[in-house]
């Protein structure tokens, strides 16, 4: 590593030792000399240093007092503490630690010695701030790809798209999570619903959602074909980590026929539900989308849509939600629950999304949540 340079202060009432020190080191590094731990914490007060040197024993302010005053101004400064005496060493040594010191040596000692330590003490420094860049940098990063992930969720919800009323509900984890959802108004009325999972979380997850959506709107807005919108999702990965797995349900509603076209890529099975109670899932269709792995050969369903039916889609962060002694929320009972709901489909949203947040017992969520429902208004 390149040297650094670095201000130092040496804080030792034996003014001979304060010219050896200032002797040793100013060659590469600014040295202010103190002769008692009053004119050192006086500097130090009146402008920082990187290193300070100080010796333990000093009339007034000792070593040790100067060193807890150091570190409650500027806790970053390396302490480098000095003793002449080897008695009591055990005692001086733990109190060093005590008082945060990161050096102990003793009187008389090497140019080696205390330039390296001094180097040392630098190199510490630099190593932090690189760190705490990174940090930065990556806490930066991470929010730009949150609301870059936040913009890619419709704004307007919840809406009437003609016959049918469309709400949604989304917690976003603590990291940036991999969760994307959708409502895509398509010719003679039809309106494409979906839901992405991208397996993984941070700015790389994101990213992939965007892709997804690219992929599947603008492959749609060529022709409605859902397993062409599939088969572009995984040209979509194809390029990318073979880790990289995507679960994903595509539906299409035709209000005019009365039907749901639906594509189930590996993803939680979608409800649909009427005012009689009969309830219907949605399963999977064709296998999870990732590298290696194709589509079936039919993985196309259709299914009747009409007036007052309802249709939910979601993603596993929504049932996966563990209590306080690690039990999940579950599927089974997510369906369970929705299925009886006979509300607007508003309220009910959030409804879902409290029921979850009630059985965290304020643990925060490890996944996005994310619900999409639709319901076929009764005309």
């Amino acid at each position: 590593m390149k040297p650094i340079h670095g201000r130092v202060l040496v804080a030792d009432d034996d003014a001979s030792m304060l010219r050896t020190v200032e002797r040793i080191l100013a060659p590469g590094h600014t040295v202010r000399g103190c002769g008692s731990g009053e004119e050192a914490l006086l500097a130090f007060r009146k402008e920082p240093f990187d290193v300070a040197i100080i010796d333990i024993r000093m009339p007034g302010m000792d070593g040790f007092e100067l060193t807890r005053a150091v570190k409650q101004l500027r806790p970053a400064t390396e302490v480098i503490l000095v003793t002449g005496s080897i008695s009591d060493l055990d005692d001086k040594l733990v109190r060093s630690v005590k008082e945060r010191a990161g050096f102990f040596i003793t009187k008389p000692f090497s140019r080696a010695v205390l330039t390296s330590l001094v180097e040392r003490c630098l190199e510490i420094q630099a190593l932090e701030r690189e760190r705490a860049d990174l940090v930065r940098r990556l806490t930066e990063d991470l929010e730009r790809a949150r609301r870059f992930q936040m913009a890619l969720l419709p704004k307007d919800l919840p809406k009437s798209f003609g016959a049918i009323r469309v709400a949604a509900a989304y917690v976003s984890c603590e990291e940036v999570g991999g969760d994307l959802y959708d409502v895509v108004p398509l010719a003679d009325d039809r309106l494409l619903f979906f839901v992405a999972d991208v397996a993984g979380h941070g700015v790389a997850a994101a990213l992939v959602t965007g892709m997804i959506k690219t992929a599947v709107e603008r492959s749609l807005h060529e022709r409605a074909d859902l397993a062409a919108a599939a088969g572009a999702v995984l040209q979509t990965l194809a390029p990318l980590s073979q880790q990289r797995v995507v679960t994903l349900i595509l539906a299409i509603a035709d209000p005019r026929r009365r039907t749901l076209d639906y594509l189930n890529a590996g993803h939680p099975p979608a409800l649909v539900w009427g005012p009689d109670g009969r309830a219907e899932t949605l399963d999977a269709t064709t296998p999870l989308l990732s590298f290696g792995l194709g589509l079936a050969r039919d993985p196309v369903r259709r299914r009747e849509f009409g007036p007052g039916q309802r249709l939910a889609l979601y993603s596993d962060g929504l049932y996966e939600v563990r209590d306080p002694a690690g039990n999940e929320y579950g599927r089974e009972r997510l369906l369970r629950e929705m299925a009886a709901e006979r509300g607007r489909i508003e309220p009910m949203a959030e409804k879902v999304m409290e029921a979850t947040r009630a059985h965290a017992g304020g643990r925060p969520p490890e996944d996005d949540l994310t619900l999409l429902l639709a319901e076929f208004g009764k005309g």
